[in-house]
């Protein structure tokens, strides 16, 4: 078994384009007909924060796109890679995985968290199947790693799992 889930870029596209179009629209509401032609209005102090927004969106973007962050499971092994490095971790290598729901997170739907404890780190790892195509793939999958390696007892699993 093979399975590669690649990062989702939608988000950022679709806010990158939102931000565009509502400083568009802004701007030629905002900007003034003089003497017969149409001048834009860049001294607006709202028409600076849409620039600093938009340009922050793209950065992000950028940024995500530059890393490629993506994870690849097999069949004795996670890989979390990205375009520049990647950490192999052995399934013997982690203490559990929590396949749950996210704690902060108040918005009805699917959004799931993965935690994976490893024997030698202090902090779990975290991963937002929401954040790569085919979530719920993914989140299959971890469960069937989660039984593999065992996973925690007490009733803090059943709490976050949603099986109160």
């Amino acid at each position: 078994m093979r399975k590669h889930f690649k990062r989702r870029f939608e988000f950022y596209y679709q806010s990158v384009a939102v931000y565009a179009i509502a400083l568009i629209i802004y701007a030629v509401v905002r900007g003034t007909f003089a003497e017969s032609e149409f001048r834009l209005v860049f001294r607006d102090p709202i028409v600076y924060a849409f620039i600093i927004v938009l340009a922050y969106s793209v950065f992000i973007l950028g940024f995500n796109m530059l890393y490629q962050r993506d994870v690849v499971v097999t069949d004795d092994s996670i890989i979390l890679q990205n375009r520049f490095d990647s950490k192999e971790i052995k399934l013997s290598e982690i203490e559990w995985i929590r396949v749950g729901k996210a704690k902060r997170m108040k918005v009805r739907g699917s959004f799931r968290v993965i935690k994976m404890k490893l024997k030698d780190q202090m902090r779990a790892v975290r991963i937002n199947p929401v954040h790569f195509h085919d979530e719920k793939e993914m989140t299959e999958t971890f469960r069937e790693l989660a039984q593999k390696v065992g996973s925690p007892a007490g009733s803090r699993w059943k709490k976050e799992s949603g099986h109160v």
